[in-house]
């Protein structure tokens, strides 16, 4: 006979890996324009969120190609998350998101 300790429940937590009300912060990368930022703003508001203008951040890559945007909002739930998330993959301006 074998000597195995005995079978254990799977790892990690046995609820949600993110509670809410949650601050959150969404980054979506895009071909660098005047608007980006406030194209993605627009986006989160069609998704039923509100990203304020003050906790909006841009950053440029090295070659001025592309700019990364830092959206902090306040989440209630994980619906909201995905919303979010929805809507920025959804969009061809959007070249990838985190």
């Amino acid at each position: 006979m074998d000597d195995f300790p005995p079978a254990k429940a799977p790892c990690g937590p046995a609820g949600p890996l993110i509670e809410y009300p949650q601050d959150y912060v969404f980054k979506a990368i895009g071909l660098t324009s005047d608007d980006f930022a406030e194209h993605l703003r627009v986006l989160v508001a069609g998704a039923g969120l509100f990203a304020p203008a003050e906790r909006v951040s841009v950053r440029e890559s090295s070659g001025g190609k592309y700019q990364s945007v830092s959206l902090w909002m306040r989440l209630g739930s994980e619906a909201e998350r995905q919303a979010v998330y929805r809507a920025l993959r959804g969009d061809g301006r959007v070249v990838y998101c985190l």
